[in-house]
């Protein structure tokens, strides 16, 4: 006996009432959440014509709360000084001492890992220079050039792999805002220096 249609058979195209309301509840809910994925984003924006990041409203508060990770959670806040490391020839030449970049010719296009062992070294002298920081802010080579004429303060350099020995210049330097990098010829500031007298083992 032939099977015959039933009052329930769908005509192409047609849908029933319970897939409408599954594809009505999923298209709530992605919308729900792009809209919170983009007021977290936008609360975590710079300062800007529309909101800034020193208000104190509820929904910031709010989602500061629910979406604490915000950029700096993923990376360092580009404004916090970096260190440097530099020697000063007799003629006034400033020639930057740190071994990058990671694939340039003398790290063997990345092979030497040498170059990574520096920013514990860096860090000891750091460390080491702590009483012995002079202000600066200015251009690099100036600061440079103002500290030559005092005295090198003796550390002793304890990283295992020691890269940097001798007469050097430790600083601490600012990234130039990116507001203002059209106006100054450099883009890190000189915030602070120290004259050394690396002692290597």
């Amino acid at each position: 006996m032939a099977n015959t249609p039933t009052g329930n058979t769908l005509e192409p195209g047609e849908e029933t009432p319970a897939s409408l309301r599954q594809l009505a509840l999923f298209a709530v809910v992605l919308l729900c959440l792009f809209g919170y994925l983009a007021a977290s984003l936008f609360y975590t924006l710079p300062s800007n014509a529309l909101s800034s990041r020193q208000s104190k409203g509820a929904a910031r508060q709010a989602l500061n709360i629910l979406t604490p990770e915000n950029w700096a959670f993923f990376t360092r806040d580009p404004q916090t000084a970096q260190i440097g490391i530099y020697a000063l020839g007799a003629d006034g030449s400033v020639r930057n001492l740190l071994r990058t970049p990671q694939g340039a010719p003398s790290n063997l296009f990345g092979l030497s890992r040498t170059q990574r062992a520096q920013g514990p070294e860096l860090g000891y002298l750091n460390a080491a220079a702590a009483a012995h920081w002079t202000a600066c802010d200015g251009p690099l080579a100036d600061c440079l050039r103002e500290l030559s004429g005092g005295r090198a303060w003796q550390v002793r350099n304890e990283s295992p792999v020691p890269t940097v020995c001798g007469d050097a210049y430790l600083t601490q330097e600012k990234t130039v805002p990116w507001s203002y990098r059209e106006q100054v010829p450099y883009l890190r500031r000189v915030a602070k220096a120290a004259h050394l007298d690396i002692r290597c083992r």
